[in-house]
């Protein structure tokens, strides 16, 4: 698992120590990637990215900015996604959440002690959802970003019957969306250019990846009212991907401490917006924050 995977670690030392890992999950290997505090840190992060990108692609830049903090971060590439082997072969929500509580356990015994908190972007906020609601993760603290909480009776009858049907049709056909609807996921174009440019991160989502993600966040949502640790959620203003009601939906339910912030300059993507040092800094301090004694 990690501790055995750090055998064949490769480091990087930049803005901060970077080691790249390999975690066997049963016949799957899973890349993640680690960003360590100079220090003993103050906080963990293990971060979750969302559909189509992978761990570094979605976490470096915010990891490198915790990482000044006394934060060390850990960033996998979910199955199905980015270096993994696996990559554009979709897994089922079931092993998604399961991994979140697996590896979760790992980092929590290489940090004993330490404030584990559990960040989830877009599909990730579906996973880390489930995982808290389901009891598969022991983490202190979790942090939603622009979450895919859209499931339920919140999705309209149509657009739930439409992807059923394309599945059942044309399972494996990618659709790009062209013609159809135009998105802008964040106001940093250059970033968007890269993605555009990066190999490794899944476009065009096909039937039945449509359909794992509305189970997804069906399931996200019937765990929401189980939630009880304490959970900052994060949505932008300017979000295209994403309706907010439904997200405050699921918020309304969680039943431990609770904070939502609408961040007025903020897109789909939070963390890698013009903008997102604001909301790289708001996790930092939601992590690091101590309950005052009363």
């Amino acid at each position: 698992m990690l501790a055995s995977a750090a055998i064949s670690s490769t480091q990087e030392k930049a803005k901060a120590t970077r080691v790249e890992h390999i975690v066997a999950m049963g016949d799957e290997s899973i890349a993640l990637t680690e960003w360590r505090a100079d220090e003993k840190p103050k906080g963990v992060i293990l971060a979750v990215h969302g559909y189509g990108d992978y761990g570094p692609s979605t976490f470096a830049v915010a990891a490198h900015d915790w990482a000044k903090l006394g934060i060390t971060t850990y960033a996998y590439d979910q199955r199905g996604f980015g270096r993994n082997p696996s990559n554009s072969d979709w897994p089922g929500h079931d092993a998604l959440i399961n991994d979140a509580g697996t590896i979760a356990s790992l980092v929590r015994e290489r940090h004993p002690g330490i404030p584990l908190a559990l960040v989830g972007h877009s599909m990730g906020g579906g996973v880390v959802t489930a995982a808290l609601g389901e009891g598969k993760v022991d983490v202190d603290k979790a942090i939603l970003l622009a979450p895919a909480l859209w499931g339920g009776d919140n999705l309209s009858p149509f657009l739930r019957a439409l992807a059923h049907t394309a599945h059942i049709f044309s399972p494996n056909k990618r659709w790009t969306g062209d013609g159809i609807v135009r998105i802008q996921a964040s106001d940093n174009i250059e970033m968007l250019r890269g993605l555009g440019r990066d190999p490794l991160y899944v476009r065009n989502p096909s039937s039945r990846e449509f359909v794992g993600l509305i189970r997804l966040m069906d399931r996200a949502l019937a765990a929401a009212p189980s939630v009880t640790t304490p959970i900052l959620v994060a949505y932008g203003a300017n979000d295209q991907v994403l309706p907010e009601a439904p997200i405050l939906n699921a918020y309304d339910q969680f039943s431990g401490p609770k904070q939502y912030e609408k961040i007025d300059t903020g897109w789909h993507m939070l963390l890698r917006d013009l903008e997102g040092e604001k909301v790289r800094n708001l996790v930092a301090d939601f992590l690091l924050e101590t309950p005052e004694k009363g």
